[in-house]
């Protein structure tokens, strides 16, 4: 899975709009700081978003049961395996003022995955975005405190991924990130201790750390307007799998520019471009005497087109690390849209590519396109459902590593 490398430059990337590429699941960890800061505030000005007060805590309790029928469980270009999925959910979020300007937020959820035909896959996740978080306010400083924390179950998120039925991780971000305001320029630099884990039927995998270090600033040139440099140097390390091999350990750097802007009432953008380095330490790449380098580049836009429509685009080139893949060139591109045609019913669609290349020994090259359409509807005051249909496609220069997949799934959620 992809996280490393889409950390260290995407984390630079939230001192505005968020635009990066969700179909990758540890970059949408990277970016939840941002973004569970921004839900945390909108909650706390929604007197009832919380349901519950537990002294000076106020509580937000939600349930639900997905059910998913897929027809290739493995990604397998040969042996496809259909099933049917069973997922109980619980999501809780916590809000616990320690003082007028300090708050402790807590955001989880997980639940089971149980396979109708294949047991032996059966096992529990816990939704990315789960987190526990300290904000201070102390003048014009904000800090914020975290430990972000998710359990992946779902192999066909993950690009580099073909022919693993158990595949499951955990990924774990602990750290602190600190924001200066001065008006004319904000100042933002935080540090995360990321774990990249292998658990289930497939703890053989190489398991991995990074010390991941990134700072920006970003100067006001007029209302609306902000820019600025953005740094960031990663310190990498993997464990050696059960079969013996073991990916490079390394120290990655970055440097490059940033600007965003409000454009339009309506549309507002960002683009980002620099230059990324890594240097291998140990493994077959130090060993070969290889270093990888190049030029990283990101550009996206949200517009809201009319009152039945809104979407955000993105695309750009980065480095990264893949759990299955190793230092990968990657390009990618994703439209987001929201779709506000039907009364009280929302319409959502993706269309997300990526062409990824595995760099040093053993190079692959890879497509993966993935469009999806998602129908929800609140069918009573407490009830949403959900109904939703997603295609893959992987295709591969390598033998046996291309494969395509249908996926739709059901769900009801209810609110507490």
């Amino acid at each position: 899975m992809i996280w490393a490398r889409r950390v260290l430059a995407l984390a630079l990337a939230t001192i505005g709009v968020s635009l990066g590429c969700q179909a990758q699941q540890s970059l949408r960890m990277s970016l939840t700081g941002a973004e569970a800061a921004e839900a945390r505030r909108k909650a706390a000005e929604t007197l009832d978003y919380y349901n519950l007060k537990l002294g000076l805590s106020a509580w937000r309790f939600s349930a639900g049961l997905g059910v998913e029928g897929n027809d290739n469980l493995r990604g397998d270009a040969t042996n496809p395996q259909k099933d049917v999925v069973f997922r109980p959910a619980l999501n809780a979020q916590m809000r616990l003022p320690v003082s007028d300007l300090n708050t402790l937020n807590l955001s989880v959820g997980g639940g089971y995955a149980g396979y109708v035909e294949h047991p032996e896959y059966d096992r529990p996740y816990i939704t990315p975005g789960s987190e526990v978080a300290f904000d201070v306010y102390a003048g014009d400083f904000w800090v914020n405190v975290h430990d972000r924390f998710a359990i992946e179950e779902q192999g066909y998120l993950d690009p580099t991924v073909t022919g693993i039925g158990d595949y499951e991780r955990l990924d774990n971000a602990a750290g602190l990130a600190v924001t200066w305001d001065l008006n004319q320029v904000v100042a933002r630099a935080g540090y995360d201790h990321m774990m990249y884990a292998a658990l289930g039927n497939h703890a053989g995998q190489t398991d991995g750390t990074a010390e991941v270090f990134y700072g920006s600033a970003g100067y006001v040139a007029k209302p609306g307007v902000r820019f600025g440099p953005e740094l960031g140097a990663s310190l990498l390390r993997y464990t050696q799998a059960s079969d013996g091999s073991v990916f490079s350990d390394g120290t990655e750097w970055s440097a490059g520019m940033f600007c965003e802007a409000q454009l339009t009432q309506y549309i507002a953008g960002r683009v980002s471009g620099g230059y990324t380095a890594f240097r291998p330490e140990s493994g077959q790449a130090a060993e070969l005497g290889q270093s990888f380098s190049g030029v990283y580049a990101q550009a996206g836009a949200t517009h809201r087109l009319n009152q039945y429509m809104d979407y955000t685009v993105s695309g750009g080139r980065i480095l990264n690390f893949g759990f299955f893949g190793g230092l990968l060139d990657q390009y990618f591109a994703q439209w987001n849209a929201n779709w506000h045609v039907l009364r009280k019913t929302a319409i959502a669609t993706v269309f997300s590519y990526q062409h990824g290349m595995q760099l040093g020994t053993g190079a692959e090259t890879f497509d993966w396109f993935g469009p999806s359409i998602r129908v929800s509807r609140r069918l009573t005051s407490k009830v949403t459902g959900d109904l939703a249909y997603q295609f893959y496609w992987r295709g591969s220069d390598l033998p046996g590593r291309d494969y395509a997949a249908n996926i739709a799934t059901g769900s009801v959620i209810y609110q507490f």
